[in-house]
């Protein structure tokens, strides 16, 4: 049996309370048996005296000593007395024992025929060791026959508590141990409590199992679902063809799929488990992260951009990035990066961009992409100088060679260009072997120093190899100044392409340097007008 079971503890308590009140009544019991005894005992010594009254009053009134003697020797035959004497002015009767106490007894006697007259004086001693003992006997047996009830209570109480309370209890403990919780089974309730507390709380328990059971029913298909979603969802992040990776706000990996795996792997870095917040690391623009990131964050969206990753292979790698915040469920700040490969895209938009804005030949830009550059710079109102050049002699050789001849001409002309001018300067084919070169923030002198160079590198003869032949061109070059000439662009280019007519008309300006500005030629012409 459980030492700490409910039957051992109730058991217990109810011992022990009833030894407890058993102890306290036993005590009170025996003391008020003992008081009662000792009260009976002086009641009979009044009794005594009642009844030897009338005698010790004649003994006394006549003097009679033996019958006076009588009387003491009767009252002393009696247990509860243990001496006695009569005393009167003549006479002096008591028995041998006789000591005069402060507890001992004085009953005064009267004259039989004059009820007033006091004759003498009757005292007595009381047995008191025979009355506590007679008082303690009977207590005694009092108070074990009142702790043999209490035992018995005792017993009574215990086995009753025990069949209507404790073990009914003790039977849906069991029961309720070995019912499966979420399963169909049930308590039986006691046939003795189908009306009592008892028996409520069995239903109370049944219907708590009842709702575990639903409860639990309903948990096991939501997990069932769980599960379901969960290995889609491995199988949807496993088998993306995006990199997708989860990170903490201080740049540790917490999750990545095979993609992310292998992108490093094509970038040829070392997989680590931080590169940095947001990936950051892996990044060429990273300050174009950052600015992306806060931008969207500060508008509760998520962030995109479209960056190059560092890669220590030949071909470049284009990624858009998707940034999103995920806050779970205890308020921890992770984030969702998402990486889709767009270097496909990008190669294509650069095509694009090289068909839209490059001429296919030379591989300069086109006249389209060198008037938007025009734009842009008269838009923010940056001076430039603008030159219009024009090959001479190009159609004969173009004529009599054939024009794969003039093509590879017009590609040795484009790179002996490029070879005269500076980072800042632009230089685009405007249409056939027409040439446009923009000059920024360039004085005269610095114009001049240009078109002397360039007019050096045109010179340089360029072999045929088909033909075994070498050919060389010059080339007419008129130049505008931007706002110092024109303010309109169309009126600049106008101005440029007369200038390089008019030098193209006349073929020698300036020393043989087939070039003219538009201001000499408005003056030349203002001057012959006069």
């Amino acid at each position: 049996m459980n030492k700490s079971g409910i039957v051992i503890r109730l058991a217990i308590v109810i011992a022990f309370t009833a030894v407890i009140v058993g102890l306290i009544t036993t005590q009170l019991f025996y003391r008020f048996t003992f008081l009662n005894e000792q009260a009976l005992g002086k009641q009979s010594i009044n009794q005594l005296y009642n009844t030897v009254s009338p005698t010790a009053s004649i003994a006394s009134y006549l003097g009679d000593k033996e019958l006076a003697k009588e009387v003491v020797n009767g009252l002393i035959s009696n247990d509860v007395i243990t001496s006695a004497a009569i005393k009167t002015d003549t006479l002096m009767v008591k028995s041998d024992n006789y000591r005069q106490t402060t507890d001992t007894l004085e009953f005064v006697l009267f004259s039989p025929f004059q009820k007033e007259r006091q004759v003498g004086v009757l005292f007595v001693k009381a047995n008191e060791e025979y009355l506590g003992a007679k008082a303690n006997k009977i207590s005694a047996t009092n108070a074990f026959v009142v702790a043999i009830e209490a035992l018995i209570i005792t017993i009574i109480s215990i086995l009753v508590t025990y069949y209507v309370i404790t073990r009914p209890i003790l039977s849906i403990g069991k029961a309720l141990h070995s019912t499966s919780p979420g399963t169909s089974e049930r308590i039986d309730k006691p046939v003795s409590h189908q009306h009592s507390e008892i028996g409520q709380l069995t239903d109370d328990v049944n219907d708590l199992l009842a709702k575990a059971e639903q409860q639990m029913l309903r948990e096991k298909s939501l997990r069932n679902e769980v599960q379901v979603l969960e290995t889609r969802f491995r199988m949807l992040f496993e088998n993306a063809t995006s990199a997708i990776v989860l990170v903490e706000p201080q740049g540790d990996i917490l999750l990545y799929n095979d993609t992310f795996e292998k992108l490093i792997e094509q970038l040829k870095l070392p997989l680590k488990k931080n590169y940095g917040n947001f990936l950051q690391d892996l990044f060429i623009m990273k300050k174009d992260l950052h600015e992306q990131i806060q931008i969207a964050f500060a508008n509760n969206e998520s962030a995109t951009a479209e960056l190059e990753l560092i890669s220590y292979q030949d071909e470049k790698i284009w990624v858009q990035v998707v940034v999103t915040l995920l806050v779970t469920d205890d308020f921890q700040e992770n984030y969702q990066i998402t990486l889709h490969d767009i270097s496909k895209r990008k190669q294509q938009i650069t095509l694009l961009d090289q068909k839209a804005n490059y001429d296919g030949l030379t591989h300069l830009l086109n006249r389209q992409a060198a008037e938007h550059h025009l734009k842009q710079l008269t838009l923010t109102q940056k001076p430039f100088a603008l030159i219009m050049m024009d090959l001479n002699d190009f159609k004969p050789i173009n004529d009599i060679f054939g024009h794969d001849a003039g093509d590879e001409l017009l590609i040795h002309v484009s790179s002996q260009l490029l070879k005269s001018l500076r980072k800042a300067d632009v230089l685009s084919r405007w249409g056939g072997d027409e040439f446009v070169i923009i000059l920024p923030n360039s004085s005269k002198e610095e114009v001049i120093n240009v078109c002397a160079k360039l007019a050096t590198k045109l010179s340089k003869p360029l072999h045929l190899s088909q033909h075994d032949k070498s050919v060389s061109v010059t080339a007419s070059m008129g130049v505008s100044f931007y706002p110092d000439d024109q303010v309109e662009l169309l009126e600049l280019i106008r101005s440029a392409d007369n200038a390089m007519y008019q030098v193209k008309k006349e073929k020698s300006i300036n020393n043989e340097l087939y070039l003219a500005f538009t201001s000499d030629i408005v003056n030349s012409d203002n001057d012959s007008k006069r």
